[in-house]
């Protein structure tokens, strides 16, 4: 039997490499353990990149990260940013700006979402799972078929359909809570380049007093135009939890990518949107 120096727990010989036996305590790790570290190493270094998916089709710019600011197409399941839809209005076009087809009402929407998930469309699967989730376009709410439609989302790929599979076992309202599918399903989506996963992994490995790993991913969300994560780096540097050249790096990188996410298309159509929800001043 031999003790690991990092869990503390005394194992078999077979639980520890033939280069790790030969260690002494103190630094010998069993396997577990340096899977563990190889796991972390890789969360930490995939997903500091927003992926292509996340860029609107029409003017190739990252989407904003607030989702009032583009609108997700059921005819051909691309999101568009308000930008693009605007500009297309402005040249006469009231079709879908990227492939063209006729506004749908409601009932063509579901349809059209459907004929996609049928046909295996990665993205439809997720939307659908969506409606079902929050009881839109006329479907009773059903968390348990949204569930069902998140893991099938997520196996092909959908890192959203990850973050909402993360999102719905976390909070465990309406299906039973289960913070290690939680984790496991916000990791998926923050190495694909989820920008809220990755704040929502900070935000737990600061509950459980991880600082440090709590610091690494506020940083990167922040990097990748994340606000909240911005000033969430700024209050662990006010607090003394992180260094000023973090907070520099943390400013600069965010804004980067708010540049990277801004044009002229896009901030007229955010005032427009903006005036247009403002409520009526008092005379």
């Amino acid at each position: 039997m031999k003790i690991c120096g990092a869990c503390v727990r005394e194992l078999p010989d077979g639980s520890y490499s033939e280069e790790q036996r030969g260690l002494r305590q103190s630094i010998r790790r069993c396997e577990e353990c340096v899977a563990c570290v190889r796991e972390q190493l890789v969360l930490m270094k995939k997903g500091r990149t927003r992926p292509e998916a996340d860029d609107c089709p029409i003017c190739q710019l990252p989407l904003p990260l607030d989702e009032n600011e583009w609108m997700l197409k059921a005819c051909c399941m691309k999101r568009v940013c308000n930008g693009c839809i605007l500009a297309a209005g402005k040249r006469g076009m009231r079709d879908c700006p990227f492939c063209r087809a006729s506004r749908p009402d409601e009932e063509q929407i579901l349809a059209m979402i459907r004929k996609r998930v049928a046909a295996g469309d990665p993205m439809a699967t997720w939307n659908l799972g969506a409606k079902y989730h929050f009881g839109q376009y006329g479907l009773e709410k059903d968390v348990t078929r949204a569930t069902e439609l998140y893991e099938r989302a997520a196996q092909l790929g959908v890192s959203d359909a990850h973050y909402n599979l993360g999102v719905t076992y976390d909070e465990g309202t309406e299906v039973e809570k289960d913070t290690d599918k939680a984790f496991r399903h916000f990791e998926a989506a923050a190495m694909c380049g989820h920008v809220k996963a990755r704040y929502n992994l900070g935000c737990k490995e600061y509950k459980d007093g991880n600082c440090d790993l709590a610091l690494q991913h506020v940083l990167m969300s922040a990097k990748l135009g994340h606000d909240i994560s911005l000033s969430n780096v700024k209050k662990l540097f006010i607090a003394g939890l992180a260094t000023k050249a973090y907070y520099a790096a943390a400013l600069r990188g965010y804004q980067k990518a708010v540049e990277e996410m801004s044009s002229p298309d896009r901030a007229e159509a955010k005032e427009l949107r903006e005036g247009a929800v403002k409520p009526p001043t008092k005379g």
